[in-house]
């Protein structure tokens, strides 16, 4: 496939667009927001707490990516790019791929028994394999390929987590605002079904 200097795939086939670039009609947060809103072809994610925002669209076996910029004011800032992801109003059950300087496209379980990657064991490996990839104050692209037990992240192209443990479960897309100040952009968002692929880098 051609990729672009961020990593989109340039292959169009069977993906579904989770963002149109003007509305946030396929979008549902799951709290109260200061701003959430269409504007240049991108989603701006701004929050005061904790909050998830969530995709009409749900899948099992899936490859998802997106491109993320997070606000530069704040270092402490913390986002996330949500995936199989169940539950009402609040805070969701599911997983996430972290978007932020401390442990980027790192796999999170929220209520799911924490960190699958990098657990304690393995923060050695995930350090050199992360080294470098994340710009802050640049467009990054995440990428997380599921298929049953499996997960893939990639941060810019380059493999992070490549890890089993995730319950065999359906759900939705979300994105995430950890409510530290600034606004989280993304854009570019859009997901595949694998229900008849294994996962492949």
């Amino acid at each position: 496939m051609a990729i672009t200097s961020v990593g989109m795939s340039q292959n169009t086939k069977d993906w579904v667009s989770l963002f149109d670039g003007k509305s946030t009609a396929n979008w549902t947060p799951r709290a109260e927001v200061e701003l959430f809103e269409a504007k240049n072809g991108e989603l701006h994610l701004f929050s005061k707490r904790n909050v998830w925002v969530i995709s009409k669209q749900k899948m099992k076996n899936f490859e998802v990516e997106c491109e993320v910029i997070i606000p530069q004011d704040y270092q402490g800032f913390n986002s996330g790019l949500g995936f199989r992801l169940s539950g009402g109003d609040g805070k969701p059950k599911g997983y996430q791929c972290e978007i932020d300087r401390a442990k980027p496209a790192g796999i999170y379980g929220i209520g799911m028994g924490g960190w699958l990657y990098p657990n304690k064991s393995l923060q050695a490996e995930y350090q050199k394999r992360t080294q470098g990839l994340f710009i802050a104050d640049q467009w990054n692209h995440f990428r997380v390929i599921c298929h049953g037990q499996k997960v893939q992240t990639y941060l810019n192209g380059k493999l992070v987590a490549d890890t089993n443990g995730l319950q065999d479960i359906s759900g939705h897309f979300g994105i995430q605002h950890h409510g530290k100040g600034g606004t989280v952009r993304f854009r570019n968002l859009r997901a595949r079904d694998h229900i008849h692929q294994a996962a492949k880098p």
